[in-house]
């Protein structure tokens, strides 16, 4: 990101207005950690990954929020944020290979960045104790004494671990492959960080959530085979599918819909989020977003919302499904929309955003 946009302030207006967008003065916010982050990946190989901040009571975006705290760019690909409690972020930059802890309140750093080999996604297990998946083939999660930020330990999984949902006592870890190809989730009992069950998916497992019946839901992605000389033609694909599991009977498949194939996937990545309520799934397709009942699930013909997004999440707080527009230009756009898929707000954020993390009170 231009360090010119790191102060912009984008205006957010609702659908019933005509929107704008207003350039201003430096923030003045002394305090973040009330708010919604957006994770903006940046062009790989191009050190332009960033956070956004957005506080949605004043209809205020704040970009590259970290680059302005610390003098320094986040750094290559960040893939993930994770908060533990109010006022501590982990923020994986996958292709710096490192994992950043900030104080939410000023998004400064709190410690010098740890090093870690293809890192994905963090998750405090406890209040010393955290997992983060890593691994561009055979895969890891490591683990962190959050009292001193140290890795200390790992667990062996599958290839390319990627996601984790936290149910009961254990870790439910997708792997999805990484550079390879697998189809298994692996679950860890966080009292002895042990690996005590494998359940098998579809191909390339790649995201994860739980519905309000406690149910697991995996997006698995298929597995494309590509010629490797150019133009790189597909020679072979696998169906893409959207999988409910019952963890009480784990390996236990209860449901599945085919919602693609894997060469569907190029520029689209296979995301689901859940609504607030727990009672539905959206999922991401090349033309849009489409909603499934959780509890009978039934594929749609056509998309809730239209467009092609690269990223999706849900506002626990409002039911409000936030929806991310790329751009080869440059920063690219967030978009919001109520639960019933009407667009309510929009406005800039950072390069490739991909999610955002929600903490509101």
């Amino acid at each position: 990101m231009k360090s010119s946009v790191l102060y912009i302030y984008v205006f957010l207006v609702l659908s019933l207005l005509t929107g704008c967008e207003k350039s201003d003065a430096p923030s003045t916010v002394t305090d973040y950690s009330n708010g919604i982050y957006i994770v903006n990946e940046g062009f790989f190989q191009s050190n332009n990954g960033s956070i956004s901040y957005f506080n949605p009571a004043e209809g205020v975006i704040i970009n590259g929020i970290f680059d302005a705290a610390n003098g320094r760019p986040l750094g290559d690909v960040v893939q993930s944020l994770t908060l533990a409690g109010d006022t501590i972020g982990y923020i994986v930059v996958n292709g710096s290979e490192k994992l950043e802890i900030v104080d939410l309140r000023t998004f400064r750093t709190i410690t010098e960045p740890i090093p870690v080999p293809y890192p994905r996604h963090f998750m405090p297990v406890s209040d010393t104790k955290g997992y983060l998946t890593g691994g561009k083939l055979e895969g890891y999660v490591y683990l962190f004494d959050l009292t001193s930020y140290e890795k200390y330990d790992s667990v062996k999984v599958g290839f390319g671990p990627e996601v984790m949902i936290s149910l009961n006592d254990a870790v439910y870890v997708a792997n999805s492959g990484g550079w390879a190809a697998d189809s298994t989730i692996s679950v860890i009992a966080t009292a002895t960080d042990q690996v005590v069950d494998t359940i098998f998916v579809g191909k390339v497992p790649l995201d994860m959530a739980l519905d309000g019946n406690r149910n697991l839901w995996v997006y698995c992605k298929g597995l494309a085979v590509n010629n490797w000389d150019p133009p790189y033609d597909l020679i072979s694909e696998t169906d893409a599918l959207l999988i409910k599991i019952d963890p009480a009977n784990p390996g236990s498949i209860v449901w599945q819909g085919k919602v693609g194939m894997a060469g569907d996937y190029t520029a689209t990545p296979p995301r689901i989020a859940m609504s607030a309520d727990g009672e539905s799934i959206f999922y991401l397709r090349p033309d849009g977003v489409y909603k499934v009942n959780a509890e009978s699930p039934e594929i749609p013909e056509n998309p809730m919302i239209e467009g092609s997004y690269y990223g999706i999440d849900v506002n626990p707080y409002d039911g409000n499904i936030f929806v991310f527009e790329p751009s080869l230009s440059g920063d690219g756009t967030m978009k919001i929309y109520d639960e019933s898929g009407n667009q309510v707000a929009a406005g800039m954020v950072g390069i490739l955003p991909g999610s955002a993390v929600f903490n509101l009170y």
